[in-house]
This record gives structure tokens, C-alpha cells and sequence, in this order.
């Protein structure tokens, strides 16, 4: 298949350590070499039938639907998922947006790996939670339907399910992804459309039929499927198998829901052109698919007979049938002709099933033959003009009659082999010589560039280089292809990571983000510089900074390398007497001879075997703030969220508060304490700290409490008086999604939107994504409301921003997306926050 894909991902990764944030959870049954994987994978072999499984976000899917179809009934299937689910939350880390997208895409990757199923990509953004599904094409745009349409015509499905068929409530996102796929199946089947992508062997597609979930309550209509029957080869139910890969979801917080009644519920399938549906439909044998091809009926009976053999440890028999299948598909043509069918989309089809059946013999003869290579680099990093070797080792099993046979690197243009020694058997080494002008060929890195069109829909980039390996088994000979990779390994981890191409050096700039505070004096300040070799060579490297007309810098600094390693420089900055209102960039750089080196390439925090990249800088936020002198603050996160490092920008002293703090330590000495979003949720010792902190306001402190989910605030009595989070069936959720939505103060003279800043509408300009969620919808009269603000065509919600007097101190409540808008320097956002942090501090 010639399947894009995305600029944002990085190659898979296989994880063997168990760290926390290093590694997936342990893989699920069906990822293995074993005795259950090789009779999937000749079960796999017999059947043709192809399946598209459409859905809008990661973690929408039906594990246990798609594990029934790929290892129940042995059918090709593949996932396509819209979006890569970057408008979420992440209950693992500090990672927002493109970042939290390339996490969730390869936590999705680690889940379909579990099902045993394909996994693609649109270009279609995910900007956050979406009320109506006309928002959402809008933004959309028509790409996102040619992607659809290119990914069918591509992948040629039998069947098409639409997980959001008929979904006219909820998320916009669903919404649209069940209107558009009844869409793309038409416009895939019209010969007349034609995609914005080329694509050389993608002409018009029927798909015969499409299919919509039903798991809304326990009595669903149309055929059930038995999720809940026993696998008998993994020992376990289709809907566990599923469930246990579901769980990869982790930047979800998905855990918490793996117990839900919802993953329970039957699920059924009908038709949506209201047509009798026929579950035979799903998987249909190679010998039913070529009925009267009698080499393919016979190679049909060979891998059955491969499986007893199987069954019975008898390797050497299995070798022998399912080569003799292997060779008798590939004599059909000769003796059936190429198609028994006169129509040119038929006559495809059957070459397509016939190649995708000859795939599928070939995984299932390399279990059978227990083919085992190892092809590691001696680095993963490897920069322009330098050397890398690249170390092959390759066995089978002899009792299957398997042999070795010959090697060969292929690889990107910028690779070359310049030198092989040894046999692939015992070890053989390659030495390759990266080109002078080698650069990363995209989508191996995660960065904030654009999706480029090449790497658009699949779920990882191909890799930069791989070892082709010929074996023979039972006498027919079988291609291999091993991707190079790295052994990354330490007392704590061990990883296996991609090959990829790096700049020769890279900076970690710190402070990333400063906030200048006007109007007062601007005072000078220190950037410090990391600088890592990626280069193997010894050099002499210049490092500094440029800043906007008007900033003095310091002298850049010389730092001398020996080969891969860290050197550090110290840059002091000054900003202009008179600094104008707005953002700036001041930019790190790195120079060897004529070269210039300007990017910052570093591990995520939740997924360290993942790079992000992105230019090396330091961007300035200047805006007018009152700030109170002093100001102390205590804060409860659950997230690792990127409010508290926003705050510690302005000066203020945050302090973060453990368990052991909010249970016994003085908090007093703090002005607000402020609880972090989901905390409720996700912090299991705070509902017991809970009425210590309510002491703590009714002794004249402030406490300052960010959005919490319906589900984890209902009925627990966390605010001092009462107070819901709730929607009535068929309304959304008590959030707004429009950035832009107007606000209204309804109580404008309120020392909390004056003090010490005087808050007008300006502040709630150049908000991004959204306005806020999880908005109060019902609260006692004792609270007072500030802001009201509605999305378009909507009542007006003003649960947004609460707060009530509580003894001698302030209880606020916010649902306003204060997470977002910080990191982003929303200057607006910042004077609100400081505002209500300051509620019972003397003006």
C-alpha cells in the first residue's frame, strides 16, 4: 500500500522495560511469536474479507469489536481515526496539543497492535470539544473528506463500519465523523471524483456494505456479536483481549473507566441501508472468495492441514503445507486466469484479495519457521557526514527445515553502505556513511511544522533503514524486511528505538517562556544555553543569542567537544529601557565553521522514548500586571499541569502540596491555595483533606478551586455549599467552546474582576481553543457569579467563574480554561488568575 504519513509522529517504538512513564503496559496476547499467534496467523491466511473501522479520536474505538473481527473471525481490519485526539486532556504529564497528539497517537498504535488490526490518520485537527457537527466541517474542511476517500479507495474495504452511524447528540467531532463516512463511501465509488492526492493504483471503490454500532443499552437491535466467547487459543473473551489493549489509552486517565458497565454491553451490528445483514459476511474463506480456482481450494486445505500440524508441535509438516499453499497462490493465475469477471473493479478485487492473502501466508510462514532477527544500530542518532554500523543476526527453526539465506541494507538516499563483513547467521556487520547534506526525512521527530501531504495518513513514518532477509522453508523462498534500530538501555529502562537523522548539535534553551511585567523597570536576566553533540567528531562550537533591535546580549561563548556529549554556556540579556506591549522571541544558536544549528530537540516528560522538536528560543511576554508583592501560594496538581511554572514567571512563590502538606502541614502562611484541574479526581488523599481546607478559608484564606469532571464532583459535596456540574439528556456539556464567545460581567464593580487589575473585555482577547468547561450549573444563592458567556445559538452559562465568602476567607470556583491559556502568555488570562489568587489579600 502507498499510505502517508503523519510529520507529527515518531516510528513505533517497542518497549521491554515497566517504568511508569517510559513504558506501555505489558503487551497484549496476539503481539508474540508463540503457538496462539502462529495458528492466528494461518486462520488469518483463509480469510479474505477486508474491514474499515471509522471513529473520530483515539480511545473511541471498540476494542472488543475490533478484537473479535481481526483475531475472532481473522479478518483484515484497519481503524481510522480521524484525528490523533491532540484536542484532549492528559492526565500524565505537562504535554498540550501537537505533543499530546503525537503521545496519543502512539498509545493508540499500542492498542490496535493489541487488536491485531491496521491503524490510519486524516488531516482532520482535533480543536477541543465541539457541540455541533456543522463547527466541526467547518473547521474541518473538505481535506478531511478526500482523506477518507483516499484511505478507502486505498485499503478497498468489503465493510465499513461507522462507529458515530446515526449519533445525532454529543461531540461535534463524532457527529460529523458519522455523517461524513456515509459520504466518503459514495464520493470513494463515483468515478468521477477525484482526490487531491494521487494515487497510482487508488481508482473508484464500492465498498458492499456499511455497518453502524449499537451499545447503548443492554438490549441492542441487529445481530450481537459474541464478544463474550472464549478464545481458543488465547483463553480469554474477545471483549477482555480487548479490553487489556484498550488500556494503552493512558494520557486519557482510561484506567479509571476499564471497569465501566459500558465495556459490558452487548454491542450489535446493522446495516444502515436498513438491509438484512448477514454476519457471514464478515469473514469469508479464500476458498469461498476463488470458489473453482482449484489451486487456491487446495492451498485453502493446506493451511488448514498447516494448522493441525501445528496444533501437534509437528513444524516440519507445517512448514511443508503452508509453503505448498504459498506456491500454489502464486500458480492461480495461471490455471483460473487472472479473474473470471469482465468488470474491471471485480477483476482488482480479486487480484487485491489474492496479493493480501500471499501477505498473510507470509507472516503466518514466518512464525512457522520462528524466524528471529535482530538488526541494531550502534546509535539512533546519527548526523550528517559521520559513520554508524548496523549489526544483523538471523535464525529459524531448523526442525521446520527453515534456512538463512542471503542479507541486504536498503535504505533513504542519505544512507549508504560502505562495507559488509560477516554472515547473517553468525553476525553480520554493516558500516554505512551518512551523506554530508543528510537531513530528517520528516515524521521521524515530533515538531510543530505542518503536516507535509507525503506522511499523512498512516500511523508511523517507514523507517530510515532496514535489513532485507531471504529464508527458505520447506524449499519456497520468503522475503523479510527488519527495521534498524536502537537498543537503548539503563539500570531503570530498556528500549528499542528508531534510526533517525538529528542536526549535529541541538539546544535546550531555559527560561523557555519569560513574563516582562510593564510598566515598571525592565531588569536584566541570565539564559542558560545546554548544547548536545549528536556528533561523534571533536569540534569547537560558538553559542549565543539573537534578540529583537533594542535587547543587549552578552558575547557568545565557546565550548569544545570531544564527541557526543553536553556542554552548557550562560548568556546574560537586557531588555530595552522602554519594552512595548506584546510577545518576542529571543533565539538561540549554535555555529560550527559556516554551519548553523537552531533547534531544540528533547524527550517528552510522558514519553521519553518520543522527540519533540521545535525552534531553540526564549519567547518574552511583556503586558501590564499588578502582582502583589510577596504573594505565596500553595497548589494541589494531579497533572503535571503548566499553571504553577506560569505563575512562578510573574514572581510569584508557589509551593506544591503533597499529601503530607494538605494533612499536616501549616498552611497559613499561604495567601490562596489553589487546586489544579481533575485534582478531585485524580488525587485520592485530597476529599480527605477537604475540610482542612475549608478551615483554612474560614480562617481568611483563599481557595481556588480549576474545573473538575460532572462524574467525579456529583454528589460528593466538595464546594461549601451546594453546587452541580450537570446537563440534562441531549444538551452538552456545561462548557464553551468558542474562544471568541463574548463574556458579560455580571457583576462589573466586584473587587475580584478589579482588584488588583481592573478586568474589561479586552482580557478575554487572543484566548485559544476555548473559553472553559465543566461550568457549575447549579449553585446555592450564597455564591455570586462574575462572568456570563454563551456559545452561539446557546443559553448563556454563568457557572464559569463563582465564588462565594466562607468565614473570614474566599472559596472560588472556575471552570475557565486557565491550563490553556497561561503557557500561551494570554495576558487577559493572567490578570484574572492573579485577581482571584489575591481575593483575601489586602489591597
Amino acid at each position: 500500500m502507498k499510505i502517508r504519513c503523519a510529520i507529527l509522529l515518531v516510528i513505533g517504538v517497542v518497549t521491554l522495560g515497566c517504568g511508569a512513564v517510559r513504558a506501555q503496559i505489558a503487551s497484549s496476547p496476539g503481539t508474540g511469536r508463540g503457538l496462539p499467534e502462529t495458528i492466528d496467523a494461518i486462520d488469518s491466511a483463509r480469510v479474505t474479507t477486508r474491514i474499515l473501522y471509522i471513529t473520530a479520536h483515539p480511545d473511541d474505538e471498540s476494542g472488543a469489536v475490533l478484537t473479535y473481527l481481526a483475531r475472532g473471525l481473522h479478518a483484515d481490519v484497519a481503524l481510522l481515526s480521524l484525528t490523533r485526539g491532540e484536542g484532549g486532556q492528559n492526565t500524565l504529564g505537562p504535554e498540550q496539543a501537537p505533543q499530546l497528539g503525537l503521545i496519543r497517537t502512539q498509545e493508540l498504535l499500542a492498542a490496535t497492535r493489541g487488536y491485531g488490526v491496521k491503524l490510519y490518520f486524516t488531516s482532520a485537527k482535533d480543536f477541543g470539544y465541539s457541540k455541533t457537527p456543522e463547527e466541526t466541517e467547518k473547521v474541518w474542511g473538505d481535506q478531511v473528506l478526500d482523506d477518507m476517500v483516499y484511505l478507502i479507495r486505498d485499503f478497498r474495504p468489503n465493510i465499513i463500519i461507522n462507529n458515530w452511524g446515526g449519533v445525532h447528540s454529543g461531540h461535534g467531532h463524532h457527529q460529523a465523523a458519522g455523517i461524513l463516512t456515509p459520504k466518503a463511501v459514495q464520493l470513494a465509488a463515483d468515478e468521477s471524483y477525484k482526490t487531491k492526492t494521487s494515487c497510482e493504483d487508488c481508482g473508484p471503490w464500492t465498498t458492499s456494505q456499511v455497518l453502524d454500532l449499537e451499545r447503548g443499552n443492554e438490549q441492542p437491535q441487529g445481530y450481537i456479536l459474541p464478544l463474550d466467547e472464549i478464545s481458543s487459543t488465547y483463553g480469554r473473551t474477545w471483549r477482555q483481549l480487548g479490553i487489556d489493549a484498550f488500556a494503552n489509552h493512558r494520557t486519557q486517565g482510561i484506567t479509571l473507566f476499564l471497569g465501566s458497565t459500558f465495556l459490558q454491553r452487548p454491542i450489535a451490528l446493522h446495516r444502515e441501508d436498513g438491509k438484512p445483514f448477514d454476519p457471514k459476511s464478515l469473514s469469508v474463506t479464500i476458498a469461498e472468495r476463488f470458489k473453482g480456482c482449484t489451486p487456491i481450494e487446495l492451498a485453502d486445505r493446506d493451511l488448514e492441514s498447516s494448522r493441525g500440524a501445528v496444533l501437534q508441535v509437528d513444524w516440519k509438516r507445517a512448514g511443508e503445507k503452508i509453503s505448498h499453499a504459498a506456491a500454489l497462490l502464486n500458480d492461480a493465475p495461471k490455471k483460473c486466469g487472472p479473474t473470471p469477471f469482465s468488470q474491471k473493479e471485480e477483476a482488482w478485487e480479486q487480484l487485491l484479495d489474492r496479493t493480501a492473502a500471499g501477505s498473510r501466508i507470509d507472516k503466518a510462514a514466518t512464525l512457522v519457521a520462528a524466524l528471529d532477527v535482530s538488526v541494531l544500530a550502534d546509535r539512533n542518532n546519527v548526523t550528517a557526514g559521520e559513520e554508524f554500523h548496523v549489526l544483523a543476526r538471523a535464525r529459524c527453526r531448523a526442525e521446520a527445515a527453515c534456512k538463512i539465506g542471503e542479507s541486504k541494507f536498503v535504505s533513504v538516499s542519505a544512507l549508504n553502505q560502505s562495507k559488509r563483513e560477516g554472515d547473517v547467521d553468525k553476525g553480520q556487520t554493516f558500516t554505512i556513511q551518512v551523506q554530508s547534506d543528510a537531513q530528517s526525512p520528516g515524521g521521524l521527530i515530533g515538531s510543530l511544522s505542518s503536516p507535509d501531504s507525503q506522511y499523512q495518513n498512516a500511523a508511523a513514518p517507514g523507517p530510515l533503514a532496514e535489513v532485507w532477509i531471504r529464508f527458505r522453508l520447506a524449499g519456497h523462498e520468503y522475503l523479510h524486511r527488519e527495521p534498524v534500530k536502537f537498543f537503548d538501555a539503563n539500570s531503570t529502562h530498556a528500549d528499542l528505538v528508531p534510526l533517525q537523522i538529528v542536526p549535529s548539535y541541538a539546544l535546550a534553551v531555559e527560561p523557555k517562556q519569560s513574563i516582562e511585567i510593564l510598566p515598571r523597570r525592565q531588569h536584566d536576566f541570565d539564559v542558560l544555553l545546554r548544547v548536545h553533540s549528536y556528533s561523534s567528531k571533536p569540534a569547537t562550537v560558538t553559542v549565543g543569542l539573537n534578540a529583537p533591535g533594542g535587547w543587549k546580549v552578552s558575547d557568545a561563548a565557546e565550548v569544545k567537544f570531544d564527541g557526543i556529549a553536553d556542554r552548557y554556556a550562560k548568556v546574560h540579556v537586557s531588555p530595552p529601557a522602554q519594552l512595548p506591549e506584546g510577545n518576542l522571541t529571543i533565539n538561540a544558536y549554535a555555529k560550527r565553521g559556516e554551519e548553523k544549528f537552531t533547534t531544540s530537540i528533547e524527550p517528552l516528560p510522558s514519553m521519553p522514548t518520543l522527540l519533540w522538536e521545535e525552534p531553540a528560543q526564549c519567547v518574552v511576554h511583556a503586558f501590564e500586571i499588578n502582582v502583589p508583592k510577596d504573594l505565596r501560594i500553595g497548589y494541589i496538581t494531579a497533572e503535571s499541569e503548566p499553571v504553577p511554572d506560569a505563575l512562578k514567571m510573574l514572581g510569584i512563590q508557589v509551593d506544591m502540596l503533597d499529601p503530607a502538606t494538605l494533612a499536616f502541614g501549616d498552611l497559613s502562611k499561604f495567601d490562596a491555595i489553589a487546586v489544579g484541574v481533575r485534582a478531585y479526581e485524580l488525587r485520592s488523599d485530597l476529599p480527605g483533606a477537604n475540610q482542612r481546607l475549608f478551615d483554612y478559608v474560614s480562617n481568611g484564606g483563599t481557595m481556588l478551586v480549576q474545573y473538575e469532571r460532572d462524574f467525579a464532583w456529583a454528589g460528593k459535596n466538595y464546594a461549601p455549599y451546594s453546587a452541580q456540574i450537570a446537563s440534562k439528556p441531549g444538551e452538552p456539556l456545561p462548557r464553551i467552546t468558542d474562544e471568541t464567545a463574548a463574556v458579560t460581567f455580571l457583576k462589573p464593580d466586584d473587587p475580584l474582576l478589579n482588584k488588583p487589575n481592573k478586568i474589561t473585555t479586552k482580557d478575554f482577547d487572543g484566548w485559544v481553543q476555548e473559553r472553559g468547561l465543566y461550568y457549575w450549573t447549579e449553585f446555592d444563592p450564597k455564591y455570586t457569579a462574575l462572568l456570563s458567556m454563551h456559545d452561539p445559538g446557546e443559553k448563556d452559562l454563568n457557572g464559569g467563574l463563582v465564588y462565594t465568602k466562607y468565614g473570614k476567607g474566599t472559596y472560588v470556583y472556575t471552570g475557565l480554561a486557565f491550563f490553556r491559556q497561561l503557557p500561551e502568555g494570554v495576558p487577559g488570562a493572567y490578570r484574572l488568575f492573579v485577581n482571584l489568587l489575591s481575593a483575601s489579600r489586602p489591597q
